[in-house]
């Protein structure tokens, strides 16, 4: 699917900033919110969900939290719960609200308390189908089955942009890694877009396991990319199915400021641990169906 946002006023999508209950945002993650609404001239929305199961456990006389100061365990009565919730949320929403109008971009601020899946997928259904997801909490090893989940319930949604706990760097060029070659041409029209807002160049990552399959794919991709004003640069990498260690050492090299690759490819495959990946991505990736 090619990765498109709606644009304002159209009441068919937009960028969906979802920010969670831990009070934990990714600075990139909101740069990326904000250059994505910037080259689809769409808006954000701002949405910190409260996680309903955290309020069903505080009503357990036995719930407890690990207190500041090492001061220990102690009862996590509901209010002070909502209370903690409330400044969490109002400080995330600020940040969000100063980049939005840094950025010159359109920003709503809504607060839900739901299941977060089902918060997202609500959210996007309300203006669907042309929103992207972008994940505000960095990429942890073991959110596997959050981000998986993600693409199976959220229907209305054409990718998820996530961040990993090391991702510092906005700038650099943009590095589509193409896995199917159908998929080059709508991912090189989104890498364009995206780096004539950001003043980057475009890096076009060809990955596949056989050599004779590679150059097939490099002497296509060089005959559609002919035409483009500012002609990307073309890498085949060789990898195996399984093997994202290729790849991820190669968009290491590049210094790229955004990535754009397929949710299932080697990057990101059904199943897998995201722990190499949440190591090494410096920068926001952008998975697409």
């Amino acid at each position: 699917m090619i990765a498109h946002v709606a644009a304002a006023g159209e009441r068919r999508g937009r960028v969906v900033l979802w920010l969670g209950s831990s009070a934990r945002a990714s600075a990139s993650a909101i740069d990326a919110a904000m250059l994505l609404a910037r080259v689809f001239q769409s808006e954000v929305e701002s949405l910190f969900v409260e996680d309903r199961q955290l309020f069903d456990l505080a009503g357990f006389p036995f719930a407890r939290t690990m207190a500041s100061a090492g001061e220990g365990w102690r009862a996590l009565p509901q209010e002070t719960l909502e209370r903690e919730m409330r400044f969490a949320g109002a400080a995330l929403q600020r940040q969000v609200a100063e980049a939005a109008k840094l950025a010159a971009v359109p920003c709503h601020a809504r607060v839900v308390r739901d299941d977060p899946l089902r918060a997202i997928s609500r959210a996007c259904a309300e203006n669907g189908p042309w929103n992207v997801v972008i994940v505000g909490e960095p990429l942890a090893p073991g959110d596997e089955p959050r981000l998986s989940e993600v693409f199976a319930r959220v229907r209305d949604t054409t990718g998820v942009v996530i961040a990993g706990p090391l991702a510092h760097r906005s700038e650099g060029p943009i590095v589509a890694v193409v896995e199917e070659f159908e998929r080059l041409g709508p991912m090189l029209k989104a890498a364009l877009r995206l780096a004539g807002e950001a003043g980057s160049d475009v890096k076009v990552m060809l990955v596949g396991d056989r050599r004779e399959e590679l150059a097939w794919m490099d002497g296509e991709a060089r005959l559609l990319c002919a035409d483009e004003v500012d002609e990307p640069q073309l890498q085949t990498v060789l990898a195996a199915q399984a093997d994202a260690a290729p790849v991820m050492a190669a968009l290491g090299r590049h210094k790229a400021g955004f990535v754009l690759a397929q949710f299932g490819g080697r990057l990101v495959s059904a199943g897998s641990s995201l722990r190499p990946l949440a190591a090494a991505l410096e920068c926001p990736l952008l998975l697409v169906r």
